[in-house]
């Protein structure tokens, strides 16, 4: 008889015990735009709490209270939730938070001249609990107006908490999407405490059935860990968290999770849930564990015969319950020995040039990492980003870990365009990790990849927006006296200096570079009136390496 670990998380809806209706929230800005962002995505720092809803780069949409309660407290940075408002709800002892808000210009008196007081006061940065009987609010009462403070591009952020959870906003009838939409499956990871390590692409046969893209068989054994790569996309198109998954062995469930609350310590522990050392937010590429932490592994190969088939399936289901499935079989093999008997937190290239140092970072598997010596793939390889000397493919079996590995590559760099880059297969992008010229070059990383010496040939680019600006801030919330132009930055190798020569009619003119954007924005004057009718403008920049873009140059007239 076969023992199979059995765990159901979130599994019972939060509405059976009457605590929370689906109609109690209602929908928080008078436009019923996207939601581009959902509850529990993967982040570089943590997990993401809430909904983002799309507002298309353009800041000054009216927000409104999702439930009749008080303004419990207001607060500002120039990082992460810029400025935000806390509402509660005595009466569903629910708080709801407001983040990245231009201002509080709405209905509620006199509490943008009370944030203007406070930043005075406070050297531009505040965060104050307000008395409960202080701004009182009805269910859809103007409160603010949408921004980008804090870390981001424009978008509004909104959480749901109370003092143990945060709940999904998608859980509640306004939240719900028409959407029929199954999740995406992208690829399947099997790691063994045996060494094995292998990850599988994935098609689409169907709509929701998903197979491997080439024919697999699997014959292992040993204490198996399965992951799944995947994304759902709803009204905004965007690639956004699934939510729910579960694993089947031989059609009985072994593992769920359930993404309609969370509590506070769970919401921090995202390898939990992600294998961090895979997972991206930009691109989207979510690798969700099949397993606890308490167990650590999918199943235990060797409980079953040798020989024995084993059947698997993977669903996925969105919020709106589509679902996409993967099945296939593992045949279970005569049982090896680890290849590991003890874990091990350095490690060292055969030919001694390359080192990592793990022992600073939390460790989880039983596994190791391998470093081999290889030749760059040509479909990696940039026209202005030409490798000099070895390349190294870092890779794991069963070996995951949180927080930086610290590295030694006993190499030097030559002139001031090499880096020290790593390519990562997730993103599909070199990026640099260290300029250091002497040898050995110490790095840090947190991701799989290959690493090697590049030497950046490429100079940045400036060319206008893809999607051009008829606006940055609705009318309402623009400088009327200012005409606003932008233009987009972009650099393949070493990243783009945020110096730029900026000039009209040949004198230097003052920027702002919004780097979540990279864009440049220039910010002219109405009443400027030159000579001839029209003004020049001309941008050159430059990146790390020391490669200056071409002239870009536009006419502004007025």
């Amino acid at each position: 008889m076969k023992y199979f670990f059995f765990i159901i998380i979130f599994s019972q809806s939060i509405f059976s015990d009457d605590k929370l209706k689906t109609d109690d929230v209602i929908w928080p800005m008078k436009l019923k735009l996207p939601i581009s962002g959902t509850f529990a995505e993967y982040r570089n720092s943590h997990l993401h709490m809430g909904c983002d809803f799309k507002t298309y780069g353009i800041n000054g949409y009216p927000i409104l209270s999702v439930f009749d309660g008080h303004i419990s407290s207001i607060s500002y940075s120039d990082k992460g939730y810029g400025l935000s408002v806390n509402i509660y709800s005595p009466k569903l002892n629910l708080t709801a938070k407001y983040a990245h808000l231009n201002d509080f210009v709405s209905d509620v008196k006199d509490l943008e001249n009370l944030k203007l007081a406070l930043l005075l006061l406070n050297d531009n940065s505040f965060s104050v609990k307000l008395p409960k009987d202080k701004f009182n609010l009805k269910k859809g009462q103007n409160i603010a107006r949408s921004g980008e403070t804090g870390s981001g591009v424009s978008h509004l952020h909104l959480e749901l908490f109370d003092s143990k959870e945060y709940y999904n906003p998608l859980i509640f009838k306004d939240y719900k999407q028409k959407d029929n939409n199954p999740p995406t499956l992208l690829s399947l990871f099997l790691e063994s405490d045996s060494g094995y390590f292998k990850k599988i692409n994935l098609i689409s046969t169907e709509l929701s059935n998903f197979e491997f893209k080439e024919k697999e068989e699997f014959e292992l054994s040993g204490k198996l860990k399965l992951k799944i790569a995947a994304f759902d996309r709803i009204s905004s198109k965007n690639q956004n968290n699934i939510f729910s998954y579960s694993l089947y062995i031989n059609q009985k469930l072994v593992f769920e999770k359930k993404f309609e609350k969370m509590s506070f310590s769970e919401s921090r522990e995202k390898e939990d849930i992600y294998d961090s050392n895979k997972s991206s937010l930009s691109p989207a590429y979510y690798v969700y564990n099949l397993f606890s932490k308490k167990e650590s592994y999918s199943l235990d190969l060797d409980e079953f015969k040798t020989g024995e088939k084993i059947s698997v399936k993977i669903e996925l289901k969105d919020a709106s319950s589509n679902s996409s499935f993967l099945n296939f079989n593992i045949k279970k093999m005569e049982t090896s020995k680890k290849a590991n008997s003890s874990i091990s937190k350095k490690f060292i290239s055969d030919d001694s040039n390359l080192s990592l140092d793990f022992s600073k970072s939390k460790i989880t598997g039983e596994g190791s990492v391998q470093i081999e010596k290889v030749s760059l793939p040509e479909n990696i390889i940039h026209p202005n980003l030409k490798p000099v000397g070895d390349a190294y493919h870092i890779s794991a079996s069963d070996y995951s870990w949180k927080g930086e590995v610290f590295g030694e590559f006993k190499s030097k760099l030559n002139s001031k365009n090499q880096s020290l880059y790593i390519y990562d297969s997730v993103l599909n992008r070199w990026s640099p990790l260290s300029v250091q010229s002497k040898s050995p070059i110490r790095f840090q990383f947190s991701r799989l990849g290959i690493i090697s010496i590049l030497e950046d040939n490429s100079p940045p680019e400036i060319y206008y927006p893809y999607l051009i600006y008829r606006y940055y801030n609705l009318p309402e919330i623009s400088n009327p006296n200012l005409i606003e132009r932008f233009y987009a930055v972009s650099d393949r190798g070493s990243g783009v200096s945020s110096n730029f020569e900026v000039f009209l009619d040949g004198e230097k003119y003052p920027y702002q570079f919004d780097r979540d954007r990279n864009f440049i924005k220039l910010e002219i004057p109405k009443k400027l009136k030159p000579e001839l009718g029209y003004i020049l403008i001309s941008i050159r920049a430059h990146d790390y390496a020391g490669n200056y873009s071409e002239w870009f140059t536009d006419i502004y007239k007025n």
